[in-house]
């Protein structure tokens, strides 16, 4: 009796220990797996919602503020500077006289010559006069005629040689520069001065090749000048040249812009956004968060605190942002911060 109670003592303290060894085993277990998850590296990120928007496709390109007319004054006579009409600096109108070439020989020269021709003019009248009544004959009156019309050849090139003397301007415009002063002398076609025209200023830009079908005559252009503190102004293609460079595979094009306020000076850089489609609806992402992999491009979303890689079909790219056609929804959060270094379905923290 007493043998059969000891064993059932046993057995009862060997049952215990044995839930007890199990209990406390699994409860290790979990306590384990617990500190798995917590211990689990998370990267913090900063995230925005995705929403379509409209978005226009630009053709990125540099260019070059030039003068819309631009020429150099010379006198085809030579001679010594007399005198400046109009100083550096000074605004001319079309037709106005600019500076003056010594011209008092030729001045002295046209009133021989215009002397000479009036007398011509005279004999002529009278030996036509006296021909008609038949007085005298036909080979006088025909001598005279020609004196007349050789006095009268001499006169109108005194005159155009002395009114090239005076050196004027070819269209309204600045005096820009002077290249010599009054009193000192010049050769025929030696640039004097310097002329500009500011009222308007043309953009010279080369487009890629690549480009050649999607830019057209009246194409919109908006042009940025970064060192006018990024003034904006919106024009049209005005020229595009017919041949492309074989230096840089580019074709040039021209874009006009109102200078009425002469703020725009040439040689002044320009950044030009040639518009090449519009888009109403699609997402547009800055560009930095797009990278590319041996799929394709992509980026990375947050979701149920993971970061999800989708990739994604590009419609466009511009200079700081990337338009999508597929490969996102709408209201995913799209990481923006803390995507650099990222795999897919790794634990994310997301910053406020």
């Amino acid at each position: 009796m007493k043998k059969q109670i000891v064993f059932r003592l046993i057995l009862a303290l060997t049952l215990v220990s044995v839930f007890l060894i199990t209990g406390c085993g699994n409860s290790s277990d979990e306590d384990k797996k617990d500190d798995q998850e917590s211990s689990e590296p998370t990267v913090y990120v900063k995230t925005k919602k995705l929403h379509p928007q409209s978005f226009t496709d630009n053709i990125f390109v540099l260019g070059v503020a030039k003068a819309l007319y631009e020429a150099n004054l010379s006198s085809d006579e030579g001679g010594r500077i007399k005198t400046f009409v109009k100083d550096k600096g000074s605004y001319v109108k079309k037709g106005e006289v600019v500076l003056i070439i010594d011209n008092e020989v030729l001045k002295a020269n046209l009133d021989a010559a215009f002397a000479q021709y009036e007398r011509a003019e005279s004999t002529y009248v009278r030996q036509e006069k006296v021909y008609k009544e038949k007085v005298t004959s036909e080979l006088t009156y025909l001598n005279s005629k020609f004196e007349r019309d050789a006095a009268k050849a001499n006169y109108e090139l005194m005159k155009a040689r002395y009114e090239r003397t005076f050196i004027k301007a070819p269209f309204s415009g600045t005096v820009d520069m002077k290249y010599a002063e009054i009193g000192e002398t010049v050769l025929p076609g030696a640039p004097i001065v310097s002329m500009v025209s500011m009222n308007k200023i043309k953009i010279e830009a080369g487009v890629p090749e690549n480009y050649v079908n999607d830019v057209k005559q009246g194409t919109k252009v908006n042009v940025v000048l970064k060192d006018l503190n990024n003034a904006k102004y919106t024009s049209k293609i005005s020229y595009i040249g017919q041949t492309i460079s074989a230096d840089n595979r580019t074709f040039p094009v021209e874009v006009i812009l109102d200078n009425s306020d002469r703020k725009i000076k040439p040689e002044l850089s320009a950044k030009l956004f040639i518009e090449r489609e519009n888009y109403d609806s699609v997402f547009v992402v800055p560009a930095e968060t797009v990278t590319e992999t041996d799929l394709g491009p992509a980026l990375f979303v947050e979701k149920d605190g993971r970061a999800k890689m989708r990739l994604i079909e590009i419609i466009s790219r511009s200079e700081n942002e990337i338009a999508i056609k597929s490969g996102v929804k709408k209201g995913e959060n799209l990481i923006t911060v803390g995507f650099q270094n990222l795999i897919n379905d790794e634990k994310v923290t997301v910053l406020e």
